[in-house]
């Protein structure tokens, strides 16, 4: 038999919330084996809420069901009540509810398979049964400390990158309330070198890649591709002496993208050098500018394989994505011209990124002065100071 007893009086009549109705809620005990548990009354439906949560163990004394009762009521007064997140195996958990985020995400397979891991081996391993709705930003600075005694600075702005898609997919599913203030993430140490190569060096590598391939180096190079646009130019990316960069490989699948969407299509002129290269590539069938000698585009390790055998010639190292961007980028900056026409040809969406090349300059430049006195004595030294 059931024992039924009122906590308040007060919160006995009827709420409206958000289109559904709210009885203030009441703590019931069974006389057989004393245990108590909660009932609410939600949007016509009758609630009982015989575990706790964070114990996962059933209310064993009325102190613990009156504390429960009262986070439910603070539920409801910001609007955030869901009777899901009180049951065992809550969806609203952030281990089950990111699970659940995963298999309905459409993205490239890689970018999936970049959440998946910063999913399973960081989110769900430090907030594990916390519920989504109730991440505030003292959590995320947590979480970031935590990060940075195990991970690199790109790993931690990838993983809070993963961390903040899934909490804007909840708000947008109406899951939560609202997405909490992230704290700064930066992509890295700003002290990391930034690997790149002088036009010297980008001039000797070419002389080592077999001339059948090398138009798709060259192209990189000079208008400071990523990988995956290069090998993914089409013909009809040549419109009126421009060249229009619009789509990329994603897992060897053509996208009608670039890495950063909309934002990252771009028009740069062609110049005379690449109009020559261009002139002088052999006729094919294929909708691609630039194809193997079986008339298919490029992959990702056709690529790499012939920049390694390259390098090891030429006796010069750097990623191949690099030999293409940063050294463009660091290239312009060396030659003076403008960051905000860098910007624009290696189409960053965000400026922090093209910084990085100029901070890279700063240091150079203070070398360079440092270069100049050269082995010249410092009179200075030695001199009493009165």
């Amino acid at each position: 038999m059931l024992t039924h007893l009122n906590i308040h009086d007060n919160f006995r009549q009827k709420i409206n919330f958000g289109g559904g109705d709210y009885m203030g809620g009441s703590l019931i005990q069974d006389k057989r084996d004393k245990k108590w548990h909660i009932s609410v009354y939600w949007q016509g439906k009758r609630y009982r809420i015989f575990i706790n949560p964070q114990t996962k163990e059933p209310f064993y004394d009325k102190k613990q069901a009156e504390k429960q009762l009262s986070i439910i009521r603070g539920e409801f007064d910001r609007g955030e009540f869901n009777p899901k997140s009180w049951f065992p195996e809550s969806p609203l958990s952030v281990s089950v509810y990111a699970k659940e985020w995963l298999t309905l995400l459409t993205v490239s397979p890689k970018t999936k398979a970049g959440y998946a891991t910063a999913v399973n081996k960081y989110i769900s391993v430090f907030f594990r049964d916390m519920d989504i709705r109730h991440i505030r930003h003292n959590d995320l600075l947590k979480f970031k400390l935590w990060l940075d005694k195990i991970r690199e600075p790109k790993g931690v702005y990838n993983i809070f990158g993963a961390l903040k898609k899934m909490m804007r997919d909840a708000w947008k599913n109406e899951d939560i309330v609202r997405v909490p203030p992230f704290p700064v993430v930066p992509i890295g140490d700003e002290s990391d070198e930034v690997e790149y190569l002088t036009f010297d060096q980008q001039q000797k590598i070419l002389e080592a890649i077999p001339e059948c391939h090398r138009a798709l180096f060259e192209c990189g190079m000079e208008f400071g591709l990523r990988t995956q646009e290069v090998r993914a130019l089409q013909k009809d990316c040549i419109v009126d002496g421009h060249i229009v960069i619009r789509r990329k490989f994603s897992e060897n699948k053509l996208a009608e993208t670039t890495k950063t969407g909309k934002k990252g299509i771009r028009r740069i002129g062609i110049t005379q050098y690449m109009m020559d290269v261009f002139s002088s590539l052999p006729v094919n069938l294929s909708p691609f500018i630039f194809v193997r000698k079986d008339g298919k585009p490029y992959t990702n390790k056709d690529l790499n394989k012939i920049w390694h055998d390259a390098e090891v010639k030429a006796g010069i190292k750097c990623k191949l994505q690099n030999a293409f961007r940063h050294s463009l980028g660091c290239q312009m900056l060396d030659q003076d011209e403008s960051i905000d026409l860098v910007q624009g040809i290696l189409g960053h969406t965000n400026l922090k990124m093209t910084q990085r090349y100029a901070k890279r300059k700063i240091a150079k430049s203070t070398e360079a002065l440092e270069r100049r006195r050269g082995n010249v004595v410092n009179f200075r030294q030695g001199k009493d100071r009165k």
